[in-house]
């Protein structure tokens, strides 16, 4: 299992998070309470239910505390790649994906508030949130939709309720430069692309501290596949960034961020690398 798989579990829904898991254990975060049919939209709340339900352990691999569920325990299964789930979608999705072969498509999976509505009636459709399994499938997508935010059939995301992570008006600024997240028509849309087609072992973490500070983006190296990676100048000189979470997607070059308590994590192979995915991040003026 990987990003943007829905599994079942003691009455809710998690989504798979990343393409790193463990044998016994896959990393997930609750997301859709099935009882009360309703999103779970904080991170903080996800946590809470996570700790209750007694899930949250300590990977001394990760060095970090994270939601695992055993995979023997999971009760249900949705794969965002089998079609014979998905309910019918607006037709501007078609146009997103045109031009694709069938081989090609197959590498398209759906997840989010689509794929749930088919299992859960109050849970309303509201974006389409696909996941591309290829790199080569998610470049023609992603060279597509750059061609259409130049004409002007899509538009960047305005109305934003959630930014964890990051004030406001770092989120909307991210959000004007990116094309995988947006809208066409009156049809919200978010891509990922990922970096994976099946699960794989985690990279251990050796050790890490925290890191507070400036990060001048200065090249991208996976900006737009997952996880997304880019080199900055800091006061530790250049360093590699990197993230899981989508916000953090298609960073312009130039861009500034000032950064409180990111983990500067130090691997065996003596690489390093800022994760921005448990901190807080602002962009300069």
């Amino acid at each position: 299992m990987i990003e943007g798989y829905l599994i079942k579990y003691r009455n809710y829904l998690w989504v798979v998070k990343g393409c790193e898991h463990f044998n016994d254990y896959v990393i997930a975060y609750p997301r859709y309470d099935i009882v009360n049919q309703l999103k779970i939209k904080s991170m903080d709340r996800a946590l809470s239910i996570a700790r209750k339900l007694e899930v949250m352990r300590y990977s001394d691999c990760l060095k970090l505390e994270v939601p695992l569920l055993r995979r023997d325990e999971v009760e249900e299964v949705l794969n965002p790649f089998n079609r014979g789930l998905w309910p019918d979608l607006p037709q501007e999705v078609n146009l997103i994906l045109e031009g694709l072969n069938p081989n090609e498509l197959g590498e398209v999976g759906l997840t989010g508030s689509y794929l749930v509505s088919t299992l859960l009636e109050g849970i309303k459709p509201r974006d389409v949130d696909l996941i591309i399994k290829d790199v080569g499938v998610g470049f023609k997508v992603y060279e597509r939709l750059k061609e259409f935010r130049l004409k002007g059939i899509t538009r960047p995301l305005e109305d934003i309720d959630e930014f964890e992570g990051c004030d406001l008006r770092t989120r909307v600024m991210l959000l004007r430069n990116r094309v995988l997240e947006g809208v066409i028509g009156n049809t919200v849309y978010s891509i990922r692309v990922l970096s994976c087609k099946e699960d794989v072992r985690p990279t251990c973490v050796e050790g890490y501290e925290l890191f507070s500070g400036e990060l001048t983006i200065v090249e991208s190296v996976s900006s737009y596949v997952m996880p997304y990676t880019y080199v900055a100048e800091s006061s530790l000189g250049r360093v590699l960034v990197r993230s899981l979470r989508m916000r953090y997607s298609e960073i312009p070059i130039g861009v500034r961020l000032s950064v409180s308590d990111c983990r500067l994590e130090k691997y065996f192979n003596n690489s390093t690398c800022i994760s921005l995915d448990t901190c807080y991040a602002s962009i300069y003026s």
